[in-house]
């Protein structure tokens, strides 16, 4: 009998709007095409709230569809755990201004904690 990988299940609620106002998605960051963990692209053009599921840690990435920390100007907000951000106009990490995750987070990637 071939054995079965149980699949994480799991990921991340966001909105472009702050305070949890959409059209807010959950992204299960399991299920995104390529290797684990995924990197999820947003499609608006900004980032209001960011909620990971419990036991998941997310971070945000200023490059679009670019979830790698090693280049010096694809900035990483840091972890971000469960409840999350409601309004990432009022949020500051990684020696930026608030509000600069609210305009500049492009991609968003989560990892089991």
């Amino acid at each position: 009998m071939e054995k079965v990988e149980k699949r994480l299940n799991g990921g991340v609620y966001v909105c472009p709007g702050p305070n949890w106002t959409g059209p807010c998605q959950h992204i299960n960051m399991a299920n995104l095409p390529g290797d684990f963990p995924g990197c999820w692209t947003m499609p608006w053009q900004t980032l209001g709230s960011i909620g990971p599921d419990a036991g998941w840690i997310c971070s945000m990435f200023v490059e679009p569809g670019n979830c790698d920390g090693s280049n010096p100007f694809n900035l990483n907000s840091g972890g971000i755990v469960t409840p999350g951000v409601a309004d990432l106009r009022f949020f500051s990490r990684a020696g930026k201004p608030q509000d600069y995750w609210f305009h500049n987070a492009r991609t968003v990637q989560c990892i089991p904690s």
